[in-house]
């Protein structure tokens, strides 16, 4: 069924704040001698700016990066030596005789004695921004899977026959991102400030945020009341990953504006490179002091524009510029009605995944319909430029405690995203996606209790009957029927028949749904095979023998002659050729209205 889908605005009724027009002259990292003192500012509370003291200490050089030197400094002042060094604190302009030197990005240990801090020189953040185009759209560069760890697929229970075990998505996996420390300096952490959000949901995803140095804060997302608020150095600045009904916004402080151009962070973001992400600002409503580290809670404001670069001494922005956001709907249908959730997703092919992932876990745990154990059906649809609509439908029950039901749901909306547009053929273009979940009011699950048939031995091509009978929980016993014939050129020997439900069919086909994928020879290939996964709602008859066979660029060829087999064979043909010593030789689905969990197996011989 087509659904309609609403377009989700993000900007276009922000005014941008008003550029600073002064003049700002700037102080040489070279011309730091210990024990100059300067002043640092930065919000504490509310958007009033505040000042203290700043003792440089010396040069690190080459702390960080190559030709990249660090400031190291001590910091004076009742507040900043009551809290230490904050997280949202990075950025904070420092000032020498009124010129900027530069901005706080690193701290020194988790329990210090004293406020030390690293400061970033604004040469190298200014840098940045020196082959940049004022406007036009940049592509994000090629980036990790931050997902792919959290997205195995939903573990059934133990299987009823060993061997039989539960699917995991052929999703990639990346390494993390680095982060530039030295002699026990570190980025000072960015608060995620988070709105909307359910505190175990935001707890699941929290090492995804954690591994790129974020730490996720209580937080709120609306307007200011009185319009935007002046752009000015150390005010409260940030990024967005999401928007809408759920936001999460990366918070910092800002360093230096040029035109309509700003400067912030001394450090990574995301550490992804080009992007474009909304560019927020904030206000602080408290300064939470803590000896594991001092933090900012903060309320962020709408988008005023856009985050085009993110690299290794500053994020740089654009205000006024409007960012692409990926349309995202979650619907939520239980027995107490409808509930809509609408958000304004990141486009970026490693934290887009992400994002939907976490907003459809969100969306079921805050709908008032939903229990930990319930049964859901998601019919899942994503737009693409010049590509059919992507569509699947699975239902989903609560068995495994180690994974909740919601985040199954919500692991698979973001597997499929994070591998159509993580594909290696061609940039895809989504338009929109939008996830349509019904809570069913009784846990659909059932187990297979027997497996048989009433012969032995069997001709092809004649006819027979395979029974499976299925347990319900708390339910009575249901018999689903089978009607089989073997193909007329079945060869006489002995085969398997396997019955179960469709997670533990591609659990068995794990190393062939890998393997087809990585051969995909293009998108087309890769669309097929996604629109081909199996459901957890349709037990599966599948009848299987040994037999030489291959997979070649994500085609499998069952039943080969020697002949041929050997050919495949060849190492030259290795990257585009997988061989199997197994082939399938007929396959039954039987649709059902509840989750089969584990399988069985027979064996049968052909006269």
């Amino acid at each position: 069924m087509a659904l309609a889908f609403l377009a989700i605005l993000l900007c276009a009724a922000v005014p941008a704040p008003a550029p600073l027009a002064d003049t700002v002259e700037f102080f040489p990292a070279s011309a730091i001698r210990p024990g100059m003192v300067g002043t640092a500012r930065t919000v504490f509370e509310g958007d009033t700016l505040e000042e203290f003291k700043v003792e440089f200490l010396g040069v690190l050089k080459g702390a960080i990066g190559p030709q990249q030197d660090m400031i190291l400094a001590r910091l004076h002042g009742e507040k900043v030596e009551y809290t230490g060094v904050v997280a949202g604190m990075s950025g904070s302009p420092v000032y020498m005789d009124g010129k900027l030197v530069g901005a706080l990005s690193y701290r020194l240990g988790t329990f210090a004695k004293e406020a030390i801090a690293g400061i970033t020189p604004i040469a190298d953040m200014l840098r940045l921004g020196e082959n940049l185009p004022r406007a036009g759209t940049r592509a994000a560069n090629q980036a990790p899977d931050l997902l792919g760890p959290f997205l195995e697929r939903r573990s059934m229970s133990a299987s009823a026959e060993p061997g039989l075990s539960p699917r995991r998505a052929p999703i990639p996996v990346g390494p993390g991102f680095p982060v530039a420390a030295t002699s026990g300096l570190r980025p000072i952490g960015t608060p995620l400030v988070c709105s909307g959000c359910d505190s175990q949901v935001l707890g699941y995803y929290a090492p995804i945020f954690e591994a790129e140095g974020l730490e996720p804060a209580t937080g709120g997302g609306a307007s200011s009341a009185s319009g935007p608020m002046p752009l000015l150095p150390g005010t409260a600045i940030g990024g967005a990953l999401i928007t809408g009904d759920l936001s999460l916004n990366a918070v910092g402080t800002l360093t230096h504006v040029d035109g309509n151009r700003v400067f912030a962070f001394g450090h990574p973001l995301l550490g992804i490179g080009s992007l474009e992400i909304p560019m927020t600002q904030a206000q602080v409503i408290l300064t939470f002091a803590s000896a594991a580290g001092s933090f900012k809670i903060a309320n962020a404001t709408e988008p005023m524009g856009t985050v085009i670069e993110d690299g290794l001494t500053a994020i740089v922005g654009e205000v006024g510029r409007v960012p692409p956001v990926l349309p995202f709907k979650v619907r939520v249908k239980g027995s107490g009605g409808e509930r809509v959730f609408s958000y304004g997703v990141v486009k970026n092919r490693t934290w887009s995944p992400v994002m939907v992932s976490l907003a459809t876990a969100n969306s079921l745990v805050r709908s008032t319909e939903f229990q930990a154990g319930a049964s859901l059906a998601l019919h899942y649809r994503i737009e693409i430029d010049g590509y059919p609509p992507v569509e699947v439908e699975d239902l989903y029950a609560g068995t495994n405690p180690g994974q909740p039901v919601h985040l199954a749901v919500a692991n698979d909306a973001g597997g499929l995203m994070n591998l159509l547009i993580g594909n290696p053929f061609e940039e895809l273009h989504v338009r929109s996606a939008e996830a349509d979940v019904e809570v069913l009011e009784d846990s659909q699950v059932a187990t297979i209790s027997s497996l048989g048939t009433a012969v032995t031995e069997v001709r092809p091509g004649e006819p027979f009957t395979v029974t499976a009978l299925l347990a319900p929980f708390r339910g009575q016993e249901k018999e689903v029927r089978f009607e089989v014939a073997l193909p007329e050129d079945t060869p006489q020997g002995d085969v398997q028949i396997i019955v179960a439900g469709g997670p533990v069919i591609d659990g068995l086909d794990r190393r062939l749904l890998d393997r087809q994928v990585a051969q995909a020879g293009n998108l087309r290939d890769l669309l097929r095979l996604v629109t081909r996964q199996r459901t957890s709602h349709t037990l599966y008859l599948r009848v299987t023998r040994r037999s030489p066979s291959a997979i070649v660029r994500s085609d499998i060829l069952p039943e080969l002659p020697l002949s041929v087999f050997s050919v495949f064979n060849n190492p030259r043909l290795s990257a585009d050729t997988t061989l199997m010593s197994e082939a399938t030789i007929l396959e039954v689905p039987h649709d059902l209205d509840l989750v089969v969990l584990g399988g069985r197996r027979i064996a049968l011989r052909v006269k």
